[in-house]
């Protein structure tokens, strides 16, 4: 039987082919950090882990200004990342 290939391998293949499509991909993951971190979404930062490296916790551990401030900050060098990528393709 002939297999469909999953999702991530469609994914990767694309950026094999398309690398621009991995700057706008990253611009967009940014964008959505960033908006997450204004608008302060529960869904993001809501939980009641203590696991520092997940971003519930990093709010539950040590607030959650400071929280969305590493979330917003993550969401800029997304975008920083893309932008320098677009311009080096």
């Amino acid at each position: 039987m002939n297999k469909e290939p999953d999702i991530f391998e469609r994914i990767g293949k694309l950026f094999k082919e398309q690398p621009k499509y991995f700057g706008v991909f990253a611009i967009l993951v940014g964008a959505f950090m960033i908006t997450a971190a204004v608008c302060n979404w529960d869904w993001i930062f809501q939980g009641h882990g203590y696991n520092t490296q997940k971003i519930e916790g990093t709010a539950n551990m040590w607030g959650r200004g400071f929280a969305r401030l590493k979330f917003g900050g993550g969401g800029l060098v997304c975008i920083i990342a893309g932008i320098t990528w677009l311009l080096v393709m």
